[in-house]
């Protein structure tokens, strides 16, 4: 099963379209219990918008495509946070770390999401832990510029 078909089966009240038609600037719009999806879109892109979707109806956002105020701004940037929230677990990046991955770039690629979706996981995560936090015998430090050490301890 696809990251996006994992998602969209956790999350079965949602009714999910995929929408040839959306123009081409759109990646995905909820209204209601209505998710549509741009369908022309890269498969890691895909797996992004179909979680922010998915926080944007958690958040319950309402109308937001016009960005014209700070509090929708706002609402955009917490449903992206908890989209890549969605995406990205700390358990997630510690599996990164013990799979090997060295860089952003790998991590994302492990995962099958954008470099951008792991940096915003990792920025959400330095604000809500403060920077630090530890799981599983590993100590994960979030940096404010996306980025993340993961030590082992040793017992």
């Amino acid at each position: 099963m696809q990251v996006y078909e994992e998602l969209m089966a956790s999350y079965p009240y949602l009714d999910f379209k995929f929408d040839p038609l959306m123009p081409e600037k759109h990646k995905g719009l909820i209204m209601g219990k209505t998710v549509y999806i741009n369908p022309n879109q890269e498969y890691k892109e895909l797996n992004v918008t179909v979680a922010e979707e998915i926080a944007h109806y958690l958040t319950g956002s309402g109308n937001i495509i016009a960005q014209d105020s700070i509090e929708k701004r706002k609402q955009e940037r917490l449903a992206r946070d908890i989209g890549a929230a969605i995406l990205v677990t700390p358990k997630d990046i510690i599996d990164c770390f013990e799979t090997g991955c060295k860089s952003v770039w790998e991590c994302a690629e492990h995962l099958n999401i954008t470099d951008q979706a792991f940096k915003d996981a990792v920025k959400f995560y330095a604000r809500k832990f403060r920077g630090i936090m530890t799981e599983d015998n590993h100590i994960i430090i979030f940096r404010e510029d996306g980025t993340v050490s993961v030590f082992k301890s040793v017992q």
